[in-house]
């Protein structure tokens, strides 16, 4: 008995293939976010704990006035970058999303793929129980035509 052969084989391995370079893709640019996200906490906390320590000190103790412009000035430079930093993980969410999306669609395609396999190794299957199944019934027609069964 011949065995089964999936003639778009070639075509179903290259879209696995495709689906897993995808799938890291994916990872690196959720990776990405994820880091760009920690990033942003620190800066985000750094910025918090310049505005307190600034309250901090104004209640404390007097300030000159150049001290607490270069602390403004500080302030305001962790606030340029908390939100040069947000922008920035922004960007790297919509290319995790821009990833997934890809991710799908290339896990969709394999997928129509596998089915169409499953599908045409089932009727393969089925022509094959056909095909033994006459070769039985004329054995045994041939068998019975020339004497050999009673």
């Amino acid at each position: 008995m011949k065995r089964f052969e999936f003639r778009l084989g070639s075509l179903l391995n290259l879209r696995r293939s495709s689906e897993e370079a995808a799938k890291r893709a994916f990872g690196i640019a959720r990776q990405a976010a994820e880091l760009q996200a920690a990033e942003v906490r620190r800066s985000a906390d750094a910025e918090s704990r310049a505005k307190s320590d600034l309250r901090g000190a104004q209640g404390t103790r007097e300030l000159r006035v150049a001290d607490l412009l270069a602390h403004q000035r500080h302030v305001a430079a962790l606030s340029r970058r908390t939100g040069v930093e947000k922008q920035r993980l922004g960007e790297l969410e919509a290319a995790s999303e821009k990833a997934r999306e890809a991710l799908a669609a290339s896990m969709r395609d394999r997928k129509a793929l596998d089915r169409l396999r499953e599908r045409r190794a089932a009727e393969w299957t089925v022509e094959m129980l056909k095909d033994e199944q006459r070769t039985i019934d004329e054995t045994s027609a041939a068998s019975r035509a020339s004497g050999g069964l009673r």
